[in-house]
């Protein structure tokens, strides 16, 4: 993973919901990157629902989310629209973003779940990893998101 303080590589992804996200267009904005394995798995629908129910609050702190997955852009896209996702869910089916932000699990074996939280300057404030406890990222994320401010 990456550490706090370091700079957060930028990249495109295209989303689920049609267009891309690109990292560096959201400079003077807070982001909140969230990697998470597999679409319409328990644990990520989990995860994706908790983000929901957080969106607007989040918006209150200057900041967007985006997650990233290496499912396809049409399984993003009913993803998205089955979980009623405010926010891009981006596809990296070539794997490169994940390589970037160091979240491949070892022997490449998928998607680590971590959540960055990046300032408007582009440096990383915030890293949490955890595979079992969803709901710890959502708070993780407020947490850096709060010392932002």
């Amino acid at each position: 993973m990456l550490n706090v303080g370091d700079i957060a590589p930028d990249f495109v992804v295209r989303l689920g919901g049609g267009g891309q996200f690109k990292l560096s267009n959201y400079r003077g904005q807070n982001v909140v990157l969230f990697f998470y394995p597999k679409a319409f798995t328990y644990g990520c629908t989990q995860e994706v629902g908790g983000f929901c129910d957080m969106h607007d609050h989040i918006l209150s702190k200057n900041a967007v989310v985006l997650g990233i997955s290496a499912d396809s852009i049409e399984t993003l896209r009913k993803f998205a629209k089955s979980t009623q996702a405010p926010f891009g869910l981006g596809s990296d089916e070539t794997k490169l973003v994940r390589k970037l932000y160091d979240v491949e699990r070892r022997f490449g074996l998928g998607t680590s779940r971590v959540t960055y939280v990046i300032d408007g300057d582009g440096v990383i404030q915030g890293v949490y990893h955890n595979e079992i406890v969803m709901s710890s990222h959502i708070r993780n994320a407020l947490g850096a998101l709060d010392a932002l401010i």
